[in-house]
């Protein structure tokens, strides 16, 4: 026995699951011991951590917009063929909007069902305390898809002026022909040189997820018990119904394949996105697990850096229990014709929405003052928003996936054998 057996190494996903348990724990002992009402964990421990959380958003905010930007243009390049481009922007748009329609109508029935709303006290909370954002006309928010100037959307991280000039980009090389050629070879190198900073921000997620989770559980650790239990629980049971069940009648009826492949090469960048509330922070993870799915890697960056922008299921569920808490709480009845409305108009606003944290929170109050109802369910929610806000944003990044899924088997270009392959997880 001369030859030395190599140490294997624990899978990246391992690690991320591991930070992400322990610091749940670490944050629920925090927040025994008092939480912020104690000064040493206040004013010490609670800054390291969120030092690593912070560490980690700002290494993946210093790639993401370069990455979307070189993804999305090599991608456009790499189909070779405008029809080819057209075919899969069409389809990846229209489902996009397909299952954020849906996503909302899941929230409204089950907020109707569960009633998050009746009985809720909720005493002083003031609706002045909100500020109510007036909602943009469709020729505002089609015009704002135009950068005034590319150079400044890139500095500015305006990611769908950033996809739409990429997508002008991509047009115009493929229009060139081999005049292009010297370009998108550089093109090219650059998008394999974000893939590249990728694998070394990999190494330390799992180190910024503890920090995140810690900080959110030592802040907020009790206070799902508060009045909005019920919301919350309302929430994230929607949100599971989308992941668990729609997601698998998507993958197994429209894609043809066994939902558990998928759930297990997924379950990293869904961790990424639940602990951080981000899509861009999962969205280097998700742009390589796609291709570990099966799908051609010039579908999967098209269709995942656009996702992670214009497709928000988690974020529309959580627009259809909002309003529908809201009304409750003044005991307004909402119309069958008023919910279909919202469905609509949800499903519009959530295609502008940007891949932060908060968002969700900002376009709802734009919901809920455009439908006329009070804002005093935003004022409440607020609080815990951080802890909604982690179904959501993983149930947009895992739905941008699904998507990724659908449209190459749409396109006749799913590798199911790849797909099928648990080595590449």
């Amino acid at each position: 026995m001369g030859e030395v057996t190599k140490k294997k190494e624990i899978p990246s996903y391992v690690k991320i699951f591991i930070g992400l348990f322990l610091g749940i724990v670490f944050g629920y002992i925090l927040n025994l011991l008092g939480g912020t009402s104690v000064p040493m964990i206040n004013d010490h421990i609670l800054p390291f951590l969120q030092f690593l959380g912070d560490f980690f958003i700002k290494l993946i905010k210093m790639v993401v917009v370069p990455l979307v930007f070189f993804s999305i243009t090599n991608a456009a390049i790499s189909l070779k063929d405008i029809s080819k481009l057209r075919s899969v922007g069409v389809k990846t748009i229209v489902w996009f909007l397909m299952s954020s329609g849906l996503a909302c109508g899941i929230g409204l029935i089950l907020a109707n069902i569960i009633k998050p709303g009746i009985g809720v006290d909720f005493g002083s909370v003031s609706a002045e305390a909100v500020q109510v954002q007036e909602l943009p006309g469709v020729y505002t928010v089609i015009l704002d898809l135009i950068p005034n100037n590319p150079v400044e959307s890139l500095a500015n991280g305006e990611m769908m002026q950033v996809i739409v000039f990429a997508l002008f980009l991509g047009f115009s090389l493929i229009a060139l022909g081999e005049k292009a050629e010297p370009l998108n070879r550089i093109i090219t190198i650059c998008s394999d040189a974000m893939f590249y900073i990728i694998g070394v921000i990999i190494k330390i997620i799992p180190f910024g997820v503890f920090g995140l989770m810690s900080v959110a559980i030592a802040k907020f650790g009790t206070a799902i018990f508060g009045p909005v239990l019920k919301f919350i629980i309302t929430d994230y049971l929607s949100c599971l119904i989308m992941l668990i069940i729609i997601y698998s009648i998507f993958l197994r009826f429209v894609a043809g394949v066994n939902p558990i492949p998928f759930y297990k090469k997924a379950f990293e960048p869904w961790m990424i996105a639940f602990s951080t509330c981000t899509s861009s922070a999962a969205l280097p993870v998700s742009m390589e697990v796609g291709p570990r799915l099966g799908v051609p890697r010039d579908i999967s960056d098209f269709v995942l850096p656009f996702g992670a922008t214009a497709n928000m299921n988690g974020t529309c569920i959580y627009f259809g229990v909002i309003v529908v808490f809201a009304s409750q709480l003044y005991g307004i009845e909402l119309s069958i014709q008023q919910q279909i409305l919202l469905v609509v108009q949800a499903t519009f606003l959530s295609v502008g929405c940007a891949a932060t944290p908060q968002i969700g929170l900002v376009i709802s109050i734009t919901l809920l003052t455009q439908m006329g109802l009070p804002l005093e369910a935003t004022a409440l929610v607020a609080g815990v928003y951080r802890i909604v806000d982690q179904i959501h944003t993983s149930t947009n990044s895992a739905g941008d996936l699904v998507t990724s899924v659908v449209v190459a088997k749409m396109e006749g270009e799913l590798d199911k054998e790849v797909y099928y392959d648990m080595s590449l997880k």
